[in-house]
This record gives C-alpha cells, sequence and structure tokens, in this order.
C-alpha cells in the first residue's frame, strides 16, 4: 500500500513515550503511530456504530410498547382469546 508523508506535532513526553514504546518492538516511530493512530479510528468507529445499534434496539422496542398500549386501549381481544372462543364454539382447529 502506498504511504504518504504527514507532518505531525507532538509534545515532548509523547514523543518520548513513542520512541521508548517503538524500540520496546523494535519497530519504527512510524510504525507506532500508524498502528495507534488505526486503533484509535477502529475504537471511535465501534463506539459510533455500538451507539447506533442501540439507539435502534431502543427505538424498536418503544414502536413494540407503543404497540401494545394501542391494542390494550382498543380493548381487542388478542389472538390466543379469538383462538379459545372459536374452539369452544366448535370452529376452531382441533
Amino acid at each position: 500500500m502506498a504511504k504518504r508523508k504527514v507532518a505531525v506535532a507532538l509534545s515532548d513526553w509523547l514523543l518520548v513515550e513513542v520512541d521508548a514504546y517503538a524500540q520496546q518492538l523494535e519497530l519504527s516511530r512510524s510504525a507506532v503511530i500508524q498502528e495507534a493512530t488505526a486503533e484509535y479510528l477502529h475504537r471511535q468507529r465501534s463506539a459510533s456504530e455500538a451507539t447506533r445499534y442501540q439507539a435502534e434496539a431502543a427505538n424498536a422496542l418503544e414502536d413494540m410498547r407503543r404497540f401494545a398500549r394501542e391494542r390494550a386501549s382498543a380493548k381487542e381481544k388478542s389472538s390466543l382469546e379469538m383462538l379459545r372462543e372459536l374452539r369452544a364454539t366448535g370452529r376452531g382447529l382441533g
């Protein structure tokens, strides 16, 4: 994969940390910064996707609750109640 050079300004203490970590792993400074950046972006994307999923799940749950409230307020018989009535009158399936 092609790579491009960029200029990044880091605090002195952070550069010391990056260099020490790179030396410990026998990697270049660029490799450490590239890996750290990729990991950071992955975590941010994962957190964003998790937040979106939680919002969609909460909306779906609220839709189900709203549907249940509407059915309860309409005083409609449940499918099970209708089936029991059909069976009691001999018009059911079995």
